[in-house]
């Protein structure tokens, strides 16, 4: 796992942002790294480069992971057209 420091962000922004995790029942630091991890699945270019398949699904199938929230990850992902050559 990677640390990720963000200087200089406003007293204003980080209220917001904690009541909005609060309103989630997370953490703060919990609903950034969500928050970071679905940006940066937008913009991978097949769900396979966010995260393999198979390490999604054994990830999934442990107990207690919150399925609708992994699977919904899973959507928000792009699909790319099978190219037909």
């Amino acid at each position: 796992m990677a640390d990720i420091l963000i200087r200089r962000v406003s007293g204003r922004t980080k209220a917001l942002l904690a009541r909005r995790a609060k309103q989630r029942g997370v953490s703060l630091e919990t609903d950034l790294r969500d928050a970071l991890e679905q940006l940066a699945r937008e913009s991978a270019e097949t769900p396979d480069e966010a995260e393999p398949f198979g390490s999604w699904l054994v990830s999934v199938s442990r107990p207690g992971v919150d399925l609708d929230k992994n699977l919904a990850l899973l959507r928000s992902a792009k699909v790319k057209p099978l190219d037909e050559h």
